[in-house]
């Protein structure tokens, strides 16, 4: 593990990333701390960029009839710089990823319906300027997804109790309300920046009472509307190696793959989609032995023939909406991304 982290550091990334917004009392008996220090501990990683709690709309994890796309991108010569900072800047660009062997950009879009992702895979994407061509994958269901992905640094019974506690806060029943995106869009914004921010901070955020702040955080935690998550700067970890595999499975053999891939806890993602691969696999790995020792575990694992294309991301500088440096850290920007949040569900 990178010396940026110690023990007591990727031990609470781990308890947040089971319980993101879980008080710092709740923590502290688990960890053997005290809140004030687990408070400071987690502000000095975020601040440098080496964990950072975000929040997004469940659209964007193919739920509430959105749609998801995995695109490879193309670029001219001497343009990816350039499109890559255009994309950037776009709400529905979620992951931005440089890519080995067969394309230069690997993105991730997201929009509400299929027309809209349609039109943005059509008519806006293919015009950004040095564009040369795209190739895209329609998601079709996502199996595993980033936010599932754990570190290592808990035992059974830690995170058994972490998991309990949050269970209880969890647990209270879903209310079905309209959440006006005039009301709540700001504050689904700021939480895109600080998963963990109070009422009193998004008061003073949004300029309005914190009393009436509270309230409306309180409702738009109870719909289950966000998705929130813990993050880790990728290269900081014992993972640095990210790996995308393109599968092509017959329908009798997913469920079994998916099953066992949720075993690997160096998965990150595994998303059905349309295409000549029909299932996409994403994972951290420590080094490039350890990324081939997986591969011949996942060709052991699925059909012969099944993996028709790998590649390795070189690197992330957008990853669900947060900008990164290229050593990895989140710089600190994030671009909240797009949901409709008007249909909260029961």
């Amino acid at each position: 593990m990178h010396d940026d982290f110690a023990e007591e550091d990727l031990a609470l990334i781990h308890a947040l990333q089971l319980w993101p917004r879980a008080p710092w009392s709740a923590l502290a008996p688990v960890l053997g701390s005290s809140p004030t220090a687990l408070a400071q501990r987690w502000a000095r990683l975020r601040a440098a960029g080496l964990a950072w709690i975000t929040a997004y709309p469940l659209h964007g994890e193919l739920a509430g009839g959105a749609m998801v796309a995995l695109v490879e991108m193309n670029c001219a010569p001497g343009a990816v710089e350039e499109v890559a900072r255009r994309l950037e800047l776009m709400p529905r660009v979620h992951n931005i990823e440089h890519a080995a062997q067969g394309r230069d950009l690997l993105v991730t879009v997201s929009a509400a319906s299929f027309e809209k992702l349609s039109a943005l895979l059509l008519d806006e994407l293919p015009k950004v300027p040095g564009v040369a061509s795209l190739h895209s994958h329609i998601g079709a269901r996502m199996h595993i997804e980033g936010s599932q992905w754990q570190l290592d640094a808990l035992n059974r019974a830690q995170r058994a109790e972490i998991l309990r506690a949050g269970r209880t806060e969890q647990d209270r029943p879903s209310e079905r309300i309209y959440l006006r995106p005039d009301i709540y869009g700001p504050l689904v914004a700021e939480l895109a920046h600080d998963g963990r921010a109070t009422a009193a901070e998004l008061a003073g955020k949004t300029g309005r009472p914190t009393s009436t702040v509270r309230r409306q955080l309180s409702a738009l935690l109870r719909s289950r509307t966000l998705r929130m998550r813990c993050e880790v700067a990728q290269l900081h970890t014992r993972w640095p190696v990210a790996v995308i595999w393109w599968c092509r499975l017959p329908s009798s053999a997913l469920a079994g793959t998916v099953s066992r891939l949720r075993e690997d806890s160096r998965v990150r993602l595994v998303m059905s989609v349309t295409g000549s691969a029909t299932l996409v696999i994403n994972a951290w790995t420590a080094d490039m032995t350890d990324l081939l020792t997986m591969q011949d575990h996942l060709e052991r694992l699925m059909p012969a023939g099944a993996i028709v294309n790998s590649s390795v991301i070189l690197r992330t500088r957008k990853r669900v909406g947060w900008l990164m440096h290229p050593d990895g850290r989140c710089t600190g920007e994030v671009i909240p991304l797009p949901g409709d949040l008007r249909s909260a569900p029961s």
